[in-house]
């Protein structure tokens, strides 16, 4: 469909990306990773023709279509209402809509034929568009990215840009592009749109190429990798958590190949230093430097920054109880977001706090933050120091001052090399911490307000989004740290990873309460789907009181035999299926060897073998699905 050939690209005298050669084919899934930098959403913007290809070709299959998502794509027309700008992707059958208006009007006067057979050449072509449904999947679309139906009339400059993003997102996916670019579509979406949106992309006929820092949604979405490292596109079968395996292999690969082609030139160099002055082997020792110059140098894989460890210390403990919340209320524009809501904060809580948007999660952070007004009681435990990250803290934050300095003001006992560190991690390298904040972009003036909220030895940490603006090795070492952080957080996420790894106790706002859930996120999401589904023990009780029941009919004796037989023929099926699971993970631990003892750098090979173990992973997991559903329809049978 699409083959990016022998592409290069400068940026200030310095090139992003050299000779990468990438085909995109079709249905595929692929994740576009790299680090800070390297240069994913520069080359979406090439593929897309924003930037001129000065080396290289990038071909396009004919009247192939492509759908671009980038977070500087906001509106500027602020008047059209939400429903009106999503609806511009259906542009096609919006014009015939017009045309015929205005053909009806002109049959009032001019009643030809010729005006006849174009309504009914245009009427024709309006329904094979589907063009009296367009208003119905506009809606479809908007409200499954979490818009609510009285908002579809209401003009696009009454939403914030997080918002507005998400028109944007409906617009693209109602054009129905062969190849949807994607970058960081994830970002302003709360978990139920999110949770929506790997629905709808998992059936989509197209290719989706999605550059995210949601390692879940990337888990979930993608079934190739394409990774930017080193000025190189390397192309991996699988999702993201089989690419990470996969590129320790190659990162270790690469490495003793370029330890031994080292050592290979040293001795060539000692070979020539030692004969360079002797004319019997002059020869020889020309023949060595042609060889020497001709050597194609390995270049190693820059170590990954995710190997830097940073601390988030605490200055004083507090005391046992951080926060007591009773009969908390508040509301905006006669809604009620909070009814009476009693909660208690204690010493060493990890709490993520979830819900949709418009539920109210920010609006309860700045409560606890004590930073808007409520009615309630909020009592402070004995020695609370609290941090308070959110977007409009970016205001503290002072202009003049170079990045490196901003951070020193609120951490004055660090050394430079301390801060250095952690801002490494916020992805501000080398002479970028000396940029001054008033030059900066919104994004990294939130890093740069982020890492003053981490530095700043509070025992009690509030969060509101904090992984929006880092890349996926940062996050990592943002949940390494705040794991090993002995206070006390509570933080507002959609990065469904960054909640799993970090939160031991869950809020989720509902009916105007703040429930609470005394375990992890994956447990939470296991006690929801149990109150949403009833157990197979539920269901096997109701079964039986029916069976009870039928037995005092005359015919319930054939009832139990062709139940009886409806058992048998399921559990004939249920043992093939596992004997197809146990067959299909015997042959990925065969494929697991040839992969750790295959050479890396024969890649149709490693490729070939790879997509195989992706399929038969893919393939273990639907077989396991369907033994599910058969054992619960067993269970409920019995």
């Amino acid at each position: 469909m699409l083959h990016i050939q022998n592409v290069s690209f400068e940026f200030g005298g310095n090139y992003l990306f050299r000779d990468i050669d990438w085909f995109i084919k079709p249905r595929e899934r692929i994740g576009l990773i790299g680090k800070n930098g390297a240069g994913k959403s520069t080359l979406l913007k090439l593929i897309m023709g924003k930037y001129d290809v000065r080396e290289g070709s990038i071909n396009k299959s004919g009247g192939i279509n492509l759908g671009y998502l980038s977070q500087d794509m906001i509106s500027e027309d602020g008047n059209q209402t939400i429903l009106e700008h999503a609806k511009q992707a259906f542009k096609r059958a919006l014009f015939i809509q017009d045309e015929l208006e205005q053909l009806y009007i002109l049959m009032e006067t001019d009643p030809s034929e010729e005006n006849i057979q174009k309504i009914a050449d245009y009427q024709e072509e309006f329904d094979a568009l589907d063009g009296y449904n367009i208003d119905n999947k506009t809606a479809e679309i908007l409200e499954g990215l979490g818009f609510k139906t009285e908002d579809l009339d209401r003009p696009m400059k009454e939403f914030s840009g997080g918002w507005r993003m998400r028109v944007v997102l409906a617009k693209m996916l109602l054009e129905e592009p062969d190849i949807m670019l994607m970058d960081e579509p994830t970002n302003h979406l709360d978990l139920p749109s999110i949770e929506w949106l790997e629905g709808y992309l998992s059936s989509y006929p197209g290719s989706v190429v999605i550059v995210s820092h949601d390692r879940e949604f990337l888990n979930k979405m993608i079934n190739k990798t394409a990774e930017l490292s080193n000025q190189k596109l390397y192309l991996w079968d699988g999702n993201y958590d089989f690419y990470l395996k996969a590129k320790v292999e190659r990162d270790d690969l690469i490495s003793r190949q370029a330890a031994n082609q080292s050592q290979y030139i040293k001795e060539q160099e000692k070979f020539i230093n030692r004969f360079k002055a002797k004319a019997s082997k002059a020869k020889a020792v020309q023949s060595r430097i042609k060889m020497v110059d001709k050597i194609e140098r390995i270049v190693e894989i820059d170590e990954d920054k995710s190997n830097l460890k940073i601390d988030f210390k605490v200055g004083k403990p507090s005391g046992k109880v951080v926060m007591d919340l009773n009969e908390i209320q508040q509301g905006f524009d006669n809604q009620i977001l909070f009814d009476r809501v009693n909660r208690e904060i204690v010493r060493g809580d990890k709490i993520a706090l979830i819900g949709a948007n418009g539920t109210g999660k920010s609006t309860f952070l700045s409560i606890i933050a004590n930073e808007i007004d409520f009615e309630g009681i909020r009592k402070e435990g004995h020695q609370v120091i609290s941090s308070f990250y959110a977007q409009h803290q970016l205001e503290s934050l002072h202009l003049d001052y170079e990045i490196l300095e901003e951070l020193h003001y609120d951490a004055p006992h660090k050394t430079e090399m301390e801060l250095r560190n952690m801002l490494g991690c916020f992805l501000f390298g080398g002479d970028d911490v000396f940029k001054k904040i008033k030059v900066l972009s919104g994004g990294e003036k939130a890093r740069v307000s982020l890492a003053k909220t981490l530095v700043s030895e509070a025992n009690f940490l509030l969060l509101d989004e904090p992984t929006n603006h880092l890349d996926i090795d940062s996050i990592e070492i943002i949940i390494e740290a705040l794991k090993r952080y002995e206070g006390t957080l509570i933080f507002v996420s959609h990065n469904r990873y960054f909640i799993e790894k970090l939160a031991n106790k869950v809020w989720w706002i509902e009916d105007q309460d703040v429930k609470e859930y005394p375990g992890n996120y994956s447990e939470y999401l296991y006690k929801v789907q149990q109150s949403q589904n009833p157990s197979s023990s539920d269901k096997a009780k109701k079964k039986g009181q029916k069976t009870v029941e039928d037995k005092s009919s005359k015919d319930s004796w054939k009832r139990k035999n062709e139940k009886e037989e409806r058992i048998k023929k399921l559990q004939k099926k249920l043992d093939q299926i596992e004997e197809q699971i146990e067959n299909s993970q015997n042959h990925l631990k065969n494929l697991e060897v040839k992969l750790s003892s295959i050479d890396v750098t024969k890649q149709e090979e490693y490729e070939n073998i790879s997509k195989e173990y992706a399929d038969t992973t893919l393939r273990v997991n639907q077989l396991t699905k369907e033994s599910e559903i058969l054992i619960e329809e067993i269970i409920s049978l019995e």
